[in-house]
């Protein structure tokens, strides 16, 4: 939660920043574009994190940890078990169901944020362009803002626990 938060506190900078630079270059379309798509980008973030979030969590209550789930989805009949013999029938009755996986990945990926966060996106893009101050690349920009500053924290994050784990 607190590598979330931090996350957050970065996110809101950045943004405060690219609002002032906007207002220094009293450019107002690129303020807009880039405030509205940044909006429903978090929105969409946000909601990706706390239904993946949930999802663990109810996982965890269920005793579904390490490497039981994976068992669970990748050797589901216990083939490659050297102990118990493979009982051919049991394989041949029941079979991996596709879309189970598919199910699991949905569940927690369906949040009320993440939906509204698209929702909010298509009518900003809706709203801009019918107002006739939609441009691409200060939209595209700041849909790109949380996925790289994101990218970015991780990839610090990583490299200080990686030269943590080594001393």
């Amino acid at each position: 939660m607190k590598i979330f938060l931090d996350l957050v506190r970065i996110l809101i900078a950045v943004d405060i920043g690219i609002v002032v630079f906007c207002y220094l270059e009293d450019n107002q379309i690129w303020l807009y574009n880039t405030q509205l798509a940044f909006f429903s980008t978090s929105l969409i973030i946000l909601g990706s994190f706390i239904g993946y979030s949930n999802s663990v969590r109810r996982q965890i209550e269920n005793g579904n940890v390490g490497e039981d789930i994976l068992k669970k989805y990748d050797d589901k009949f216990d083939l490659y078990d050297e102990e118990d013999k493979i009982d051919l029938d049991k394989v041949k009755q029941k079979k991996f169901k596709w879309y189970e996986a598919i199910l699991f990945s949905f569940k927690g990926g369906f949040n009320f944020l993440r939906i509204l966060g698209y929702i909010s996106l298509i009518a900003s893009f809706i709203y801009l362009n019918k107002l006739g101050i939609f441009d691409v690349i200060s939209f595209l920009f700041g849909v790109s803002i949380v996925p790289a500053v994101s990218l970015v924290y991780i990839l610090i994050l990583k490299k200080k626990y990686q030269n943590s784990k080594v001393n």
